[in-house]
């Protein structure tokens, strides 16, 4: 028989210390390196989203019980990008439409690449400086069944050289498009 060692040994083999800075067979400096580098990633893409979704295009308003912003000496409704869906909200439910216009609507939407048909186009002040501006409801609905059912309908706000066959580059005509929520009546 082997007499049996009355001590156990304390000393680590090289390779037993790595081991235990170890996460699932991965190193443990890798799997920080790999989340801060996710976390970054996060950061950068809510960044990017919160840009793409705020200014000039694709963005949803969602409606609330205030109005627009006001009006100007002019007597046109003033409004913003926090403003605009409470103010299509009250064209849609008052059902107002604007008698005439500077331009053409159909060709200011045909050139910005819209094919949706206009429900309600109103003259507005648009943002803090008031620069006067035609704001144009559109969308694939007609008007009473948008007031009935509420939805999402297209806003897109233009400057009155919109459509006036000027030569214009249509995106410079363009100070805001997207979409708004409609609540039913």
């Amino acid at each position: 028989m082997t007499p049996r060692p009355t001590h156990r040994t304390t000393r680590r083999r090289s390779g037993e210390g790595l081991q235990r800075s170890m996460v699932l067979d991965i190193p443990l400096p890798m799997v920080i390196v790999a989340l801060v580098a996710t976390a970054a990633l996060g950061l950068q893409l809510a960044v990017a989203l919160e840009q793409s979704t705020s200014g000039g295009g694709g963005s949803v308003t969602s409606v609330d019980a205030s109005g627009a912003s006001g009006m100007n000496s002019a007597g046109l409704p003033v409004v913003t990008e926090t403003g605009i869906g409470p103010e299509v909200q009250r064209l849609i439910d008052s059902g107002v439409m604007q008698p005439s216009t500077s331009f053409d609507a159909g060709l200011c939407l045909t050139e910005q690449g819209i094919g949706d048909s206009i429900l309600i186009i109103e003259e507005v002040a648009w943002s803090a400086d008031g620069t006067r501006a035609w704001l144009l409801v559109h969308g694939p609905v007609d008007r009473e069944t948008l007031r009935a059912n509420g939805g999402t309908v297209s806003a897109t706000v233009v400057l009155p050289s919109c459509g006036t066959q000027d030569g214009a580059d249509p995106s410079t005509t363009r100070l805001w498009t997207g979409d708004v929520m409609i609540g039913s009546l």
